[in-house]
């Protein structure tokens, strides 16, 4: 009887195959997962920028309000990388000594912004102000965050607390 060595044609391309599958389910896993956690981490940093702001407001940190300047693209809605807290009653009118420039990702979509409190629109959805010793705003309602085919809904209620 003949003894044979090594692996027939019909073994290779199974196992290449089983192999083939494998890394394509890993590999959609990871991209999923790795969506999921950028999602979150986006979503957490804007949290993390805007309570930022109303926590020195509510210190009465340099004795003034406190905001955030979201800079964002008025037609494709996409942010522009920065985020700045500062000290003032608008982002034009604040002492820039007391500037704190966050980076956010530029995949973030500003899908929809109403900050118009109890009034009308006017247009500027990109500052919200923080009272100081209240933290109490009048640019509260809602930002709606897009990334990765995913949205999240950031409310600021008129007393300067957040919720997702």
């Amino acid at each position: 009887m003949q003894k044979t060595n090594g692996f027939t044609l019909l073994e290779v391309v199974m196992t290449m195959a089983l192999l083939g599958i494998l890394f394509s389910v890993a590999g959609i896993a990871l991209t999923r997962l790795q969506q999921s956690l950028a999602t979150g981490a986006s979503d957490r940093e804007i949290t993390y920028i805007l309570s930022s702001a109303a926590r020195k407001a509510r210190h009465g940190l340099q004795g003034t309000s406190w905001g955030v300047y979201i800079p964002y693209d008025a037609v494709t809605r996409q942010a522009e990388g920065t985020a700045t807290v500062f000290s003032g009653t608008s982002y034009a009118a604040r002492n820039a000594a007391y500037d704190t420039v966050y980076t956010i990702s530029e995949s973030i979509a500003f899908t929809s912004v109403d900050l118009s409190g109890a009034g009308p629109d006017t247009g500027n959805d990109h500052e919200i102000v923080f009272s100081a010793l209240t933290g109490a705003t009048a640019q509260y309602g809602s930002l709606v965050l897009t990334w990765y085919n995913q949205s999240r809904t950031l409310s600021i209620s008129a007393d300067g607390m957040m919720t997702r």
